[in-house]
């Protein structure tokens, strides 16, 4: 009885631990999205859980035409706008080094924040995991100033981002 005693201690510290580890390091996509999030409302994890999360089904249709334009600052990516005389795809290097967003993206979620209270500005929102060979951050999207609501749920439904049934 002893014996089996202390494996089944061992196993379940084990599960502990790994919970654990899960409730404090959550999946990339979710801890961009709470940065993001925490720079508007108080409770950034409890926002998140009251809207509605979905895998992109055809995520490598996300590309710079999105009605969506990036806004998580990145140590490796430019997703600030570009000065007027700087051309993303000429010889010019990016501003500190950075290089272009690489498309297409692999990992997509969509994030509907329509019926979370909160007074969040965007209510729709894209989390991307861009990568290189060199480098991979995820990065949030919102809604583009100049796109319209239309545009926006053409782009939602084209991405896969409404799920079926």
């Amino acid at each position: 009885m002893a014996a089996l005693l202390l494996p089944t201690l061992i196993s379940l510290g084990l599960l502990a631990l790994i919970l654990v580890w899960e409730e404090r390091n959550p999946p990339g996509w979710q801890r961009a999205m709470e940065n993001h999030l925490a720079a508007y409302v108080a409770s950034p994890r409890e926002m998140l859980s009251a809207g509605k999360a979905t895998v992109a089904q055809l995520p490598f249709l996300l590309s710079p035409q999105t009605p969506f334009q990036p806004v998580t600052p990145s140590v490796h990516y430019q997703t600030e706008p570009l000065p007027a005389n700087l051309r993303p795809d000429g010889p010019e290097s990016l501003g500190g080094g950075k290089q272009p967003l690489p498309y297409p993206v692999l990992e997509l979620y969509c994030i509907d924040l329509t019926g979370s209270a909160g007074g969040v500005a965007a209510t729709r929102y894209l989390v991307a995991e861009h990568r290189d060979l060199n480098s991979s951050d995820w990065i949030v999207y919102i809604p583009a100033d100049r796109a319209t609501a239309e545009e926006v749920a053409a782009a939602w439904e084209g991405l896969g981002c409404a799920p079926e049934g």
